[in-house]
């Protein structure tokens, strides 16, 4: 999947300002989304520095969403928060922000869920994409547990239920996104899902959960055509303190996940991989480490089920 995204210069049809000062087309992202739900072209929305407190679906194709200065989109949803029914409203309907378009890119522009810790409120989605061709360039994901969802979702949930999504509109062959000089932070699981993604020259930060218990950076949930999550040349960082950290574990039995030519600090566990409790999982997975420099170097265990090519 290394280098397989090109470049390509747009004639936009539309384009759009967002921001706080009255000469702006709008002062909100969603509205100006729904401004251009009928356009059918590439369109560009330039977004103005600040904080934008919305959850935003996008169910358009063709935009393309550009900050200046600094741009946070801010949401404050959790699993564990009622609806009007007093029931959970569950981790898919968390998201800061929703994508079920294609070729998207964002540049510029950082997207928080600011809800808490999962030990408290549950999973809270900072980016949930059920798209194609989903670019961000110089964009920052922050969050706890479950940060970035990556889709599709497996068919059931593990007790056999259906998922609780927000409405998935259009439903892609292929599910593609890039992520180039990112920030992406959380705790447990968080990139997840089915979907194949590259991240190059990221910044993947571990943050430090209460009582300092286990991480965990991916959680794929590959099917067995797709070539899940490959980071290239990204860093692999902590906070102060934070230890035990593993680079994934299967959330489906067919996960793939690889770290190629990353540089990986010492809080991830000597293991480096979990199981999540099912030796089963070891057979099916394909997770590899290719050229990555450790920060301790002796202190890696070999495991005879994960590819481990070390060419320097």
């Amino acid at each position: 999947m290394e280098n397989i995204h090109k470049e390509t210069p747009l004639n936009f049809l539309k384009s759009l300002v967002v921001g706080k000062n009255e000469f702006c087309d709008f002062s909100s992202i969603q509205e100006a989304l729904d401004s251009c739900r009928d356009v059918n072209g590439p369109i560009k929305i330039t977004v103005l520095s600040g904080l934008y407190y919305e959850n935003i679906t996008l169910y358009q194709s063709n935009i393309t969403l550009i900050g200046i200065g600094i741009v946070r989109i801010i949401g404050r949803r959790y699993a564990l928060q009622k609806d009007e029914q007093l029931r959970e409203i569950g981790t898919f309907q968390t998201a800061t922000l929703f994508i079920n378009g294609e070729n998207i890119r964002f540049e510029n522009i950082e997207i928080s869920n600011v809800a808490g810790p999962g030990e408290k409120v549950g999973q809270a989605i900072a980016l949930y994409s059920e798209g194609n061709n989903v670019t961000f360039k110089n964009c920052s994901f922050r969050g706890q547990q479950d940060t970035i969802c990556l889709g599709p979702l497996p068919e059931t949930q593990k007790n056999g239920q259906p998922f609780s999504t927000p409405e998935i509109r259009t439903i892609f062959i292929e599910n593609t996104s890039y992520f180039f000089n990112c920030y992406i932070e959380g705790t447990i699981d968080f990139i997840f899902g089915g979907g194949e993604a590259v991240f190059e020259d990221c910044e993947i930060k571990s943050l430090k959960r209460p009582n300092n218990k286990d991480g965990y950076v991916t959680a794929a949930s590959t099917s067995k055509n797709k070539k899940g999550f490959y980071f290239n040349r990204c860093f692999i960082t902590a906070d102060a303190d934070v230890k035990n950290v593993f680079l994934g574990r299967p959330w489906r039995p067919y996960a793939k996940t690889t770290f190629a030519k990353c540089m990986i600090g010492s809080h991830i566990h000597p293991n480096r991989w979990d199981d999540w409790g099912n030796k089963a999982n070891r057979i099916t997975v394909t997770y590899k480490e290719i050229n990555n420099r450790y920060r301790d170097q002796g202190k890696r265990n070999k495991l005879d089920w994960i590819d481990f090519i070390q060419l320097d």
